[in-house]
């Protein structure tokens, strides 16, 4: 068992329930999970299982009905500069530069203007962008905005990086350039990373386990390792053996649960 100097994010009986007109609806039950320090962690499952709602709550943005979740070996109490945050939809401020996006996270913790415009610099470099930094968000690819979204998040210096399915709304090549340059700042910055995916490819590719969870109430029904050699920017590690076998696995344990669903209504 980890000790507690292990343990970047230790979930324990996390349930939550919205209520509504209808009455409560469980969206997950009894989650333990602990992810250590470094890990580039993906959850998995049918739609509506609750994965964001279970980054909602690590994000500090949802107070769960049941149940803690421990940062650091500290209970949540709310939103915080230790956990960056990175959505679909990129949520750049449309009126601010490339640069200015980048450098808000450090605006906000009172950074000087030189401070703010070489840690932002910095990691606009890291992903690519910094011959863009004084574009705006509308002259721009998606791919690039999610650069810029990746860059704000990483300047602010983060312990952790709670992703919501950043690439789902990209290309397919673009998406799997994203998540080799993913790899390699992962790699370079040593963040934990909770990344969510309607993708067990994307899944297997990233991450050091994937967790699949069941159909509402979520639930974990599965914690696999993957021990695909590190690092693995090599996109050929997806035509092995080793990638192919469990894709197969992972693919079989997310279908049960949509066919589930399905005979259910």
């Amino acid at each position: 068992m980890a000790t507690m100097s292990q343990k970047a994010i230790e979930i324990v009986g996390l349930s939550h329930e919205f209520f509504g007109q209808a009455g409560a609806s469980r969206v997950v039950e009894d989650i333990d999970l602990t992810i250590a320090p470094g890990e580039f962690l993906t959850i998995v499952g049918p739609s509506g299982c609750g994965k964001t709602t279970l980054l909602n709550i690590i994000g500090g943005f949802i107070r769960p009905t049941a149940g803690e979740v421990l940062v650091g070996g500290r209970p949540i109490q709310g939103p915080g500069p230790d956990r960056g945050v990175i959505l679909q939809g990129y949520a750049l401020f449309r009126w601010l530069t490339v640069q200015q996006n980048a450098e808000f996270g450090l605006r906000m913790q009172g950074r000087t203007r030189r401070d703010r415009t070489d840690v932002a610099r910095h990691y606009l470099s890291l992903v690519g962008l910094d011959e863009f930094r004084s574009y705006y968000p509308y002259q721009l690819s998606g791919g690039m905005k999610q650069r810029v979204a990746i860059a704000r998040a990483l300047a602010a210096d983060p312990d952790i990086l709670l992703m919501d399915e950043p690439f789902a709304a990209l290309d397919a090549q673009m998406r799997e350039i994203l998540q080799e340059e993913l790899l390699r700042i992962w790699d370079k910055t040593g963040k934990t990373i909770f990344f969510i995916t309607h993708s067990v490819d994307e899944a297997i590719f990233l991450s050091t386990r994937v967790c699949v969870m069941t159909a509402r109430p979520g639930r974990l029904k599965r914690v696999t390792e993957v021990s695909l050699p590190q690092p693995r920017f090599d996109y050929h590690v997806r035509t092995t053996r080793a990638f192919n076998d469990l894709r197969e696995s992972l693919l079989e344990l997310v279908r049960e649960e949509v066919v589930r669903v399905r005979a259910e209504r």
